[in-house]
């Protein structure tokens, strides 16, 4: 197939053909299209969300493979990183096997799952897995030591402490986030930082890193709603995230975790934590192009080229031989709420947007026209090739 449209290609946009089935084969200046995108639209590369909360298995009721994949093309992203901590949790080969089965069946999305720490780590490690996530209760333990020695896999880390846990939320404050960086070594991924301070830090001790869009725009922790972990911080701190902290770090991702409206309405103690926002970063961060804000360059390579990089894929780029995912976005206000996710109630809700997702294309199929998302099959991208 062939399309024809303005495209980010090789760091600037201009008119161009792309030909593709799976993978993209041609680039050209010149070609008969047979799908012309106006003038208004621009093609950039399908955003890559390496920390999104799935849940699916047990946990279903709160979110499918199905509903969290149909949520992140709405929002323009083509391949997301699934989290372990669902029921059962991911954390032996053989839930690791089932994993990888369920999203084969039912993603829309090109895909890749961590792992649990495991002291089935030799035999998982063999799998095409994307790595493993440490949660701040493992960094005592003698298998996350193990991993982080003999694993050439990608590591992510939840930048906080164990005691993080077991203190009130009050108590919960940077520098838990910070201390558990000296915990860690070799190929460490550092996952939503709350603040400038610990991503210098992280960025110094040669880790790569990445934040979300609600450390840096919600209004603080008011409500169940706006319960997260680690916990968003006061405004300044807000603010230097998003006014130096977007330039420096090395990707934006979501850290997407839903839960039921019945659970967010539980007592402040009790709910759980989490936003459910897969659909909201890539939106929030061409708007910011359009206003003249961000450039292009660097907010392409926050949502598709820098987490293809961190994770090891090759995919993020608009390239001969790269997988034939696209995002179209063009600029119109609208104001931002989830339409396929269970979750249907967000602290990012209203929110003023100005690029809407017009089109999005998995695997070189139409996974999103504008409208509907269609039941295409995306891959996993590890086994893919990295």
């Amino acid at each position: 197939m062939w399309i024809k449209g303005n495209a980010y290609y090789l760091g600037e946009v201009s008119n161009l053909c792309i030909n593709f089935d799976r993978d993209i084969k041609d680039i050209r200046k010149s070609c008969k299209p047979d799908i012309e995108f106006k003038q208004d639209e621009l093609i950039v590369p399908a955003s890559i969300d390496i920390h999104v909360h799935v849940r699916g298995a047990q946990l279903s009721y709160k979110e499918t493979v199905a509903t969290a994949t149909s949520e992140a093309v709405y929002g323009g992203v083509g391949t997301i990183f699934d989290m372990p901590n669902t029921l059962p949790p991911v954390n032996t080969k053989q839930r690791v096997i089932e994993r990888l089965r369920e999203f084969d069946l039912y993603s829309r999305t090109d895909f890749g799952i961590y792992s649990g720490v495991t002291n089935e780590f030799t035999e998982i490690d063999q799998l095409p897995i994307a790595g493993y996530k440490i949660f701040p209760e493992d960094l005592e333990k003698e298998e996350t030591k193990a991993i982080l020695e003999n694993s050439k896999k990608l590591k992510i880390l939840h930048p906080e402490i164990p005691l993080a846990l077991t203190v009130d939320r009050r108590l919960r404050t940077k520098w838990m986030e910070m201390a558990s960086l000296y915990l860690v070594k070799g190929r460490v991924h550092i996952t939503h930082i709350t603040s400038l301070d610990n991503l210098r830090l992280a960025k110094s001790l040669g880790f790569s890193t990445d934040i979300t869009p609600h450390h840096m725009l919600v209004e603080g922790e008011r409500d169940c709603l706006s319960k997260v972990n680690p916990p968003i911080r006061d405004y300044k701190t807000r603010l230097e995230l998003l006014l130096i902290g977007l330039h420096e770090t090395d990707a934006l991702a979501s850290d997407h975790a839903p839960h039921t409206k019945k659970e967010k309405s539980m007592h402040y103690e009790l709910c759980p934590p989490g936003i459910a926002a897969v659909s909201f970063t890539t939106p929030f961060l061409y708007s910011l192009v359009f206003k003249g804000l961000l450039d292009i360059n660097k907010a392409v390579k926050l949502l598709a080229e820098n987490p293809a990089k961190i994770v090891g894929i090759k995919s993020g780029f608009i390239k001969e031989g790269f997988p034939a995912n696209f995002t179209v976005i063009k600029r119109e206000p609208w104001r931002y709420s989830t339409k396929f996710s269970k979750v249907t109630e967000t602290p990012l809700d209203l929110y003023p947007l100005e690029a809407k997702i017009t089109h999005v294309i998995v695997e070189g199929k139409l996974a999103y026209d504008g409208k509907d998302v269609y039941p295409i099959k995306g891959v996993n991208i590890i086994g893919k090739g990295s």
